[in-house]
């Protein structure tokens, strides 16, 4: 290795089309004009065999390519046995090709290694092909033959059919490597082979590098299986077979995978970019200019085609590209990096492993400019500018976490690479990016974000003649300063936002959800922050709309009123925020009250749709409980109970109150997953990325804090033009989880706090489940009377008492004097005070066992 860090040796013919291939003297390559057969990939020993494949595998379970794009070639999926197994060199020995045949072999020989099947033949070292027979990468669960056996190259199989497996998706992936992905082109055509060869090219010296341990042990591209090119003279189709990759899709992994795996993944997309650069030269930008001035020239001229571009729009990206072109043609001398790339690095162009952690990168393409900057173009250009949302559909619900990501992306990016003097030029770049799609444009979506994005550069040029800062001024979500609290609050203060349109729809008994009374006496509204400890707490703010409360209160005396039945020093602590015009969803409802009520120091938001237990303090977290229910009920103390056998029609023993009962709407629900020390890691909503849900509390440490998320993400969504529906029945608008996951991606820590005693009225059907855990039972007085008779008569008595959802109905048929003495003896033992009064006792001639409502207080678990 050299002084300087790089590693010695010469480069086999740099070129800006290729991946320099170190090659060492030391390491004499060995040379072959033969084809070079991949054995990892044979064909079917038998048509029969292929045959057999194709009944056993259902159409449904035939792999499937989703989100092409806008491909220069016809791409589809083919059998294995259809595909090429042949890649011949003289494919690139054309005479605009800087790779000789000879050269193509180079590359070849330092990737592959002899297997011991066979002396004759070759395997590729490391390709994830030769790995096929480890379990964790390739599992063969549907192989027959000696599993002992080491396979290193693929071998026929069987499959055993669809039916053996849970899902398509593992079928698809147990079956993957039965499949080939083909590219085809026809020479000479509207999609020209030649083009298809370059990139092609491009990819195969990739993933030489990558098997040569030259590249980051997680990046990887699909191995080429072979190609078939027209003979000399001859017209007709380029086919290029490669390796189907079964990973997932970038969406999915911003959408669906927590903070680190999203970490991770920017960062091995900046490792090729970084490997790029130490394999580029540096030269002066004036080199390079004539090739952005032709660039240029056949933008103008393929744009005038554009049915969507008007003849003003025209004139004004001409007026751009003008602009654009005399200020870097004024920086002659400002160097940049030039050599290999892979051309279109965009994130629909990758495939990731988020579990071994393996970054796939495909659809090379050759550039006008070969440099790195033209990756770092493209990453920019999904992440900053938001193609990525042009491409990919974002399910509803899930946008802002989306373009939180992109933003995390891009200061990940801007951080990494923004101090080098390249990055001044990187402008010139992006804009090239983005103006070339403009002929190709298909939709007015498409329209406004490369518009946006070439305004954006515009106003990025204005501020570099003025500064050195790369720093873009018109990025929306860095447009507003964070400003902190200045005078600390050690209290916190409690928002409940409850201005949501489902709040005003009608309920139970003609009543709205807001004011509906719970079987505890208390409507809703009220019951939300009733089990809340507020010892720490300085305020309560709650917002409902002023409307609302006037056309079915009357007045807001009357609607406070309603509060009266809390503690007093709950009751004390009660402000209302009565709102005049709708908002546009919790977020916007939130804003409102801290700005209006000068609030500050820590908040804690709590949600009007359920009620639990918990102790509220400062702090950055999230209430959360466990979906999965308790198993083994709680049993009672008197060992009767423990030794009977139940039927189908008994009570089982009741479970203590901090075990929920089931959880209605699941599936409506945010959930979340915690790293060490109980972080929070991933949140989600309607994604089960864990167990644990969000129960409806969220905490901040700082007011100021969660306004200045909620701006950049709100601003964010207005530049990618993302309009959210309004917050209603339905869903919709921001939620907190968003301004949490916007927050984590900045780098602030939340953390999880497990609370009991859970209720739900989300919808109907979950306050109908809420209701259900209020019970009434018809008891026999005699069992009463065993109670009071015994040692223990308090502690047996408190034990009736002590379960506030139970009601207990004691009838004898003994005479209205037998009642009144054991309503004498209640009174006497005094298990609690009032005990008397919430135990019910009357005369019943007829028995409630004749109506099927008789219940034992063993089956009671008492």
């Amino acid at each position: 290795m050299a002084e300087n860090g790089y590693v010695s040796g010469q480069l086999d013919q740099p070129s800006p089309h290729g991946w320099p291939i170190p090659t060492h003297d030391k390491f004499p390559l060995k040379r072959t004009l033969e084809p070079i057969q991949i054995d990892s990939i044979p064909p079917y020993e038998s048509s029969s065999d292929q045959a057999e494949l194709e009944a056993q595998t259902p159409t449904a379970h035939k792999p499937t390519l989703k989100g092409v794009g806008k491909s220069d070639c016809e791409v589809k999926i083919v059998s294995i046995s259809e595909s090429e197994s042949e890649i011949p060199p003289d494919a690139f020995a054309s005479k605009d090709s800087l790779w000789t045949s000879d050269a193509m072999q180079d590359i070849f020989a330092n990737a592959r290694t002899l297997t011991p099947t066979n002396g004759d033949s070759y395997s590729v070292l490391g390709s994830r092909a030769a790995q096929a027979r480890k379990a964790h990468r390739r599992p063969f669960l549907a192989r027959r033959g000696n599993s002992s056996a080491p396979r290193l190259a693929r071998q026929p199989t069987r499959s055993t059919g669809p039916s053996k497996y849970v899902s398509g998706a593992t079928i698809r992936r147990l079956t993957s490597d039965k499949w080939a992905v083909r590219k085809q082109a026809f020479t000479g055509g509207k999609q020209d082979g030649s083009r298809l060869l370059k990139q092609i090219e491009k990819q195969l010296i990739f993933s030489a590098t990558c098997r040569t341990s030259h590249m980051n042990a997680t990046i990887s591209t699909p191995e080429i299986y072979g190609l078939k090119v027209p003979r000399a003279g001859e017209e007709s189709n380029i086919i290029v077979d490669m390796e189907y990759i079964p990973f997932h899709d970038v969406a999915f992994i911003m959408l669906e995978q927590d903070k680190a795996v999203n970490e991770w993944l920017i960062n091995a997309a900046i490792s090729v970019v970084d490997y790029e650069l130490t394999n580029s030269s540096s030269v002066p930008l004036k080199e390079v200019m004539p090739e952005f001035h032709k660039k240029a020239g056949s933008i103008r001229k393929a744009m005038q085609k554009s049915p969507l571009l008007s003849e003003e729009e025209i004139n004004n990206i001409s007026e751009q590209i003008d602009t654009l072109l005399q200020h870097y043609d004024g920086l002659p001398e400002l160097h940049i990096p030039v050599g290999t790339c892979h051309g279109d690095l965009t994130l629909q162009n990758m495939l990731v492993d988020p579990i071994n952690r393996e970054l796939c990168i495909f659809d090379f393409l050759d550039c006008f400019v070969e440099s790195p900057l033209q990756d770092l173009a493209k990453l920019l250009q999904d992440v900053r500018h938001q193609w990525f949302f042009t491409q990919v559909e974002i399910p509803d619900g899930k946008e802002a976490r989306a373009v939180a990501t992109l933003a995390f992306f891009y200061d990940k990016i801007r951080s990494d690479y923004e101090f080098y003097e390249f990055w001044e030029a990187l402008a010139l770049f992006e804009f090239m990016c983005l103006a070339r799609i403009l002929p190709y444009m298909t939709n007015d979506k498409e329209k406004h974000c490369i518009l946006h994005g070439l305004q954006r550069i515009g106003e990025d040029l204005k501020s570099l003649q003025n500064t050195l800062s790369v720093e873009s001024s018109s990025d929306s979500y860095d447009s507003e300063p964070e400003s902190l609290d200045t005078i600390p609050n050690d209290k916190t203060t409690v928002i409940v936002p409850a201005l949501g349109l489902d709040l005003a729809q009608m309920f139970c008994d003609g009543q709205i959800k807001l004011l509906t009374v719970n079987p505890n006496g208390r409507p809703l509204i009220v019951d939300c922050i009733s089990s809340l400890g507020t010892d720490r707490v300085s305020r309560i703010i709650i917002a409902v709309p002023k409307s609302l409360v006037i056309q079915h209160c009357v007045s807001f005396a009357a609607f406070e009123k309603l509060f009266d039945i809390l503690a007093l020093d709950k009751r004390s602590k009660l402000e209302f925020f009565y709102a005049e015009q709708k908002t546009k969803d919790v977020i916007d409802t939130v804003t409102a009250v801290i700005q209006k009520r000068n609030v500050s120091g820590s908040i804690f938001v709590k949600d009007a749709n359920n009620n639990f237990a918990h102790s509220v303090d400062a702090g950055n977290y999230t209430a959360f409980l466990s979906i999965v229910r308790e198993e083994n009920p709680i049993r009672s103390s008197n060992p009767r109970a423990h030794s009977r056998s139940y039927s189908k029609g008994d009570l089982r023993p009741l479970q203590k109150r901090d075990l929920r009962p089931d959880l209605i709407d699941a599936t409506k629900k945010s959930y979340v997953s915690f790293s060490y020390d109980n972080i929070v890691s991933n949140i989600s909503h309607a994604s089960f990325v864990s167990s644990q849900f969000c129960c409806g509390g969220y905490g901040f440490l700082s007011a100021s804090d969660f306004l200045a998320s909620a701006y950049r993400l709100r601003t964010a969504l207005q530049a990618a033009s993302i309009d959210l529906p309004p917050s209603g029945k339905g869903g919709g608008g921001l939620k907190i989880i968003d301004v949490i996951w916007e927050m984590i991606c900045e780098g602030h820590l939340f953390f999880g706090a497990k609370v009991s005693e859970y209720d739900d009225w989300g919808s109907l059907a979950a306050w109908s489940a809420y209701k259900g855990t209020y019970t009434t039972h018809w008891v026999d007085m005699a069992h009463l009377e065993r109670v009071l008779g015994r040692v223990d008569a308090r502690a047996g008595l408190q034990h009736l008492v002590d379960n506030p959802r139970r009601c207990l109905i004691f009838y004898t048929s003994k005479g209205e004097a037998h009642v009144g003495m054991v309503r004498e003896m209640v009174e006497r033992v005094g298990g609690s005070e009032g005990a008397g009064r919430r135990l019910q006792m009357l005369h019943s001639i007829v028995s409630p066992s004749l109506m099927g409502v008789e219940s034992d207080l063993r089956d009671l678990g008492l």
